[in-house]
C-alpha cells in the first residue's frame, strides 16, 4: 500500500469553512504524492489521471475500471491518502489531532469494553484506538457506528522504535483487520496493512 500525508496550512481555529477545505485541498496533495509514488513503484497506468469520485456509500474511488482501491481522511491540520497495491480489494486510513475532545469519551467507553486495559504503551492510545477503528470501517465500505460500539481492539503490539503500533481488528462483518497506527507531530494516524 502506499500511504502519502500533507499538512495543512494554518487556518484560524473558528473558521470552521476554511478548515475544511483546507483538509481537502491537502488530502488532494497526499493523492497526487500518493500517485506518484506508485507511478514510481510500478509504472504509468490509465488510472493515474481519472478523477475521484465517490460512490453510494460516499467511499472515494477513481473513476476508471481499472484502478486500485483507495482511502482518503482529512482533520484538523492533516490530509492523507492510501493506494492499495494490485489485487487488494480495499484500503482504509484516518487521522485524528492529540488534542482532539473526544479522546475522554473514547476512553471511558474504552474501559467499558476491556480495550482500555490492552497493552497500548501511551498515553494516545485512546486516539490510535479510534483511528484503527475508523481506518477498518473505511476498508469495509461500511457506515461507522457512534464510537465504534460494535467494533473491537482484539490485540496490540508493542510500540515500535519508530514510534508505530500494529493493532488488530475486529469488524462490523467479523473480519480480522491490521491497522498500523503511529503519533507524527500534532496528529494520531492509522492505516490498514
Amino acid at each position: 500500500m502506499v500511504v502519502r500525508w500533507s499538512v495543512t496550512p494554518p487556518v484560524a481555529a473558528g473558521d470552521v469553512r476554511a478548515r475544511r477545505a483546507a483538509g481537502r485541498l491537502a488530502s488532494r496533495s497526499a493523492m497526487a504524492e500518493a500517485i506518484d509514488a506508485w507511478r514510481a513503484a510500478f509504472g504509468d497506468a490509465g488510472w493515474q489521471r481519472a478523477p475521484v469520485v465517490h460512490d453510494a456509500t460516499g467511499a472515494p474511488r477513481f473513476d476508471h475500471l481499472a484502478a486500485p482501491a483507495i482511502a482518503l481522511a482529512h482533520t484538523a491540520g492533516l490530509g492523507g491518502a492510501a493506494i492499495a497495491m494490485p489485487g487488494v480489494r480495499a484500503v482504509g486510513i484516518d487521522a485524528e489531532p492529540v488534542d482532539a475532545p473526544g479522546a475522554r469519551a473514547l476512553r471511558r467507553l474504552a474501559e467499558g469494553t476491556g480495550e482500555a486495559a490492552l497493552a497500548w504503551g501511551d498515553g494516545h492510545w485512546p486516539l490510535r484506538l479510534w483511528c484503527a477503528k475508523e481506518a477498518a470501517v473505511k476498508a469495509e465500505r461500511m457506515p461507522a457506528d457512534l464510537l465504534g460500539r460494535t467494533l473491537r481492539i482484539e490485540f496490540v503490539e508493542a510500540i515500535t522504535a519508530a514510534g508505530e503500533q500494529r493493532v488488530r481488528v475486529r469488524s462490523h462483518l467479523g473480519n480480522a483487520i491490521s491497522v498500523c497506527t503511529a503519533v507524527s507531530g500534532a496528529h494520531v494516524r492509522a492505516w490498514t496493512e
